[in-house]
């Protein structure tokens, strides 16, 4: 049924900050069910400077709209350092601005991960990055805002995006276990952003090895779009918020 029709029970179309991982492509459709595909427009963040990231704000609404012209079904912009760049709750705002500008159904990422960890009932997180501290520091304000506290985080405090990518994926789990395992207080959960790096294959390892809930910026972008479009689950192997579908 549908064998030629691209996402044929679901169509996203992805807003990518830097030209799309190979890997992040992989693991989606290592993920996705039958007839869910994605389509994908890139912006212009090389580094993870604020100008960099403002230019890609800037660029948002065009590649929003350049999508909706390639029958998607859902808008999805992948990369939280540009939305805690902007301040508290701008995730709102820019929600609005790219369904207007599309005239589809819009995710941020930053919504994707605050509905996962919300419907997981998670508010106490661990946070592992790539990204300079600084970084960090905005998310974690940003996620207390939102009501979610992160009670421990590490980054790796690398600038470039190529750098990022050039991790081995075991780096991601090895980051992410030390964040958790080193929290004061015992997280709800684990939050792993930034498509550069790692692989959804950690997330069940990480789930297992830690007992806890992982939610990353990918299981989110897959997991959100879905419950939207009541696409039925579950999807299994790949930890508990993508298996409660």
């Amino acid at each position: 049924m549908g064998e030629g029709i691209t996402g044929w029970r679901l169509h996203l179309g992805v807003i990518f900050p830097t030209p799309v991982p190979p890997r992040a492509v992989h693991d989606f459709y290592a993920m996705a069910p039958d007839g869910v595909d994605m389509t994908t427009v890139s912006l212009t963040i090389q580094q993870l400077s604020d100008d960099d990231m403002d230019s890609a704000i800037l660029g948002m609404e065009r590649a929003a709209k350049q999508l909706s012209n390639f029958d998607v079904d859902v808008i999805y912009q992948s990369g939280v350092p540009p939305i805690v760049r902007k301040g508290l709750g701008f995730h709102k705002e820019l929600t609005d601005r790219l369904s207007q500008a599309s005239g589809l159904p819009t995710f941020t990422d930053m919504l994707g991960v605050l509905e996962g960890m919300r419907a997981m009932g998670l508010k106490t997180m661990a946070m592992a990055t790539p990204f300079q501290q600084f970084i960090n520091d905005r998310l974690v304000a940003y996620l207390a805002n939102e009501g979610i506290e992160i009670v421990n985080n590490v980054a790796l405090g690398i600038h470039r995006n190529t750098e990022i990518r050039r991790l081995p994926i075991p780096v991601e789990y090895q980051t992410a276990h030390k964040a958790f395992n080193e929290a004061p207080i015992r997280p709800d959960g684990l939050y792993i952003p930034c498509g550069g790096w790692g692989s959804v294959h950690n997330i069940e390892l990480l789930e297992r090895d830690l007992n806890t809930t992982v939610v990353t910026w990918m299981n989110a972008m897959l997991w959100a779009p879905m419950r939207l479009k009541k696409v039925a689950g579950p999807v299994q192997g790949f930890g508990k918020l993508l298996a409660s579908l």
